[in-house]
């Protein structure tokens, strides 16, 4: 593709990312709670547990049949591009803070920040045996860790721009890694040198994926095209094309059979890996796709996105799965008779996540609301605050809450620990705080 060509791609793909960034909606989504983009998805061995990163600084760690969320991990201080299961009940995750953080998911704490890059750190992948992690960051550079220790064990350079992806192969003893420079790198991961360039395209690269046995792979970027590789020799064997955007997304089943792919375009594609050719599209995402992860038996597919959602789906009858997320708070007031709290009490339930309504912090992510009007900003005795906010002045009201969620809280509270969110819409931002004036008032009343 000649310059020119690229150059009306990265146009239109920015102005169709602006967008989809405005729009508003319901989402009938399995897993949701995140108040950003969903950037990486993973599941576990057995389909039981998932990993969630998102643009609103967490981690969410899910049980995947019930939809519930077992743990809200905020710790890190900007986005969260990708996650990762570790053995012994850890998870690793990596932000665009610029540290890698290393997580206890029964204790829901941080055990080990892995720090090194210059800069964002978009890309993470783990060795099949778990013992090693390796990260690309926007510094140029590919990090491989020793994940019990904590310590870098080789630096690779090779790549003349930010690094967006690495994935390591199934044997765990090469590494391929992909930029905007267009670059496709493999790597001995040993050795912690490069064995050759698999491609030189000068288009930005922003998924990878080994098949399962080790021998090709496939590469995705901004050209919307999907390309399959031969490891070995490192020919391009194969293109498939079919999305109108850019592709942000590959995974690949555990037999090699189904590749999923995803981008832009709000749609999920599966092709054919055998026949090198499109078998279902699966639409349903209201914004950008930028995560996919098969099951480990093949039988379903999470993808995540711009939406704030995960789905799931059945890769049997290509329609998306799961049971209605239950309501994980109701408190004691009856709005049956009142269309504006019943409106407010559907734009609170991605808070309900973060925030409970009763008193004490409840376990999660942010301080309860228990009593909010009136209060101080990072006064309630039993959370853990910022610095920001502990010395905040601001009172909290009707005023101050639409202000916060008017602007965000990257922008009213700034040096906050509050993930990004915002809403767009007046008229469920009115609701929001009528709904939180009403229950948080009933919950002082009992």
């Amino acid at each position: 593709m000649k310059e020119g060509r690229f150059s009306i791609f990265l146009a239109r793909n920015l102005l169709a990312l602006a967008l989809v960034v405005g729009l508003g909606g319901v989402s009938q989504a399995e897993l949701r709670g995140h108040g950003g983009f969903v950037r990486d998805v993973t599941i576990s061995e057995d389909g039981r547990r998932a990993l969630t990163g998102s643009f609103d600084y967490t981690v969410i760690y899910w049980d995947v049949q019930t939809q519930e969320a077992l743990a809200v991990l905020n710790a890190h201080d900007a986005a969260v591009n990708a996650v990762a299961f570790l053995p012994d009940a850890q998870a690793i995750s990596a932000s665009d803070d610029g540290t890698l953080r290393i997580w206890d998911l029964d204790g829901e704490t941080v055990e080990q920040v892995l720090r090194g890059h210059e800069g964002r750190v978009p890309a993470l992948a783990v060795s099949p045996d778990g013992r090693r992690a390796a990260s690309g960051g926007w510094d140029r550079t590919v990090r491989i860790w020793d994940t019990a220790t904590g310590e870098a064990e080789h630096l690779l350079e090779a790549h003349e721009n930010n690094i967006n992806v690495v994935a390591f192969s199934p044997d765990g003893k090469r590494l391929l890694s992909g930029g905007y420079d267009g670059r496709l790198v493999l790597w001995d991961v040993a050795g912690g040198q490069s064995i050759r360039v698999l491609s030189r395209s000068g288009f930005p690269v922003n998924a990878l994926a080994f098949t399962p046995n080790g021998s090709r792979a496939l590469s995705a970027g901004v050209d919307e095209t999907v390309r399959l590789w031969d490891v070995q020799t490192g020919e391009e064997l194969a293109s498939l094309r079919g999305h109108e955007g850019a592709i942000f997304a590959i995974a690949v089943d555990s037999v090699g059979r189904r590749v999923a792919t995803a981008g832009l375009d709000r749609s999920v594609h599966l092709w054919d890996l055998d026949q090198l050719e499109l078998i279902d599209v699966l639409p349903g995402h209201l914004g950008p796709v930028w995560a996919l992860e098969f099951s480990h038996d093949g039988r379903y597919l999470l993808s995540g996105g711009g939406d704030e959602v995960v789905r799931i789906w059945d890769m049997e009858s290509g329609r998306e799965v799961g049971v209605t997320m239950r309501e994980r708070e109701r408190p004691p007031l009856d709005l049956s008779g009142d269309p504006l709290l019943q409106r407010g009490e559907k734009v609170y339930r991605t808070c309900a996540i973060c925030h409970s309504l009763s008193p004490g912090s409840d376990r999660r992510a942010g301080p309860s609301l228990h009593g909010i009007f009136g209060r101080r900003a990072g006064t309630l005795a039993d959370y853990n605050y910022s610095e920001a906010l502990r010395d905040s002045d601001i009172i909290w009201g009707a005023e101050t809450i639409a202000e916060l969620f008017r602007q965000g809280p990257d922008v009213y509270t700034p040096g906050s620990k509050m993930p990004v969110q915002r809403v767009g819409d007046e008229a469920d931002l009115e609701a929001l705080v009528a709904y939180l004036k009403a229950t948080t008032a009933a919950e002082k009343a009992n």
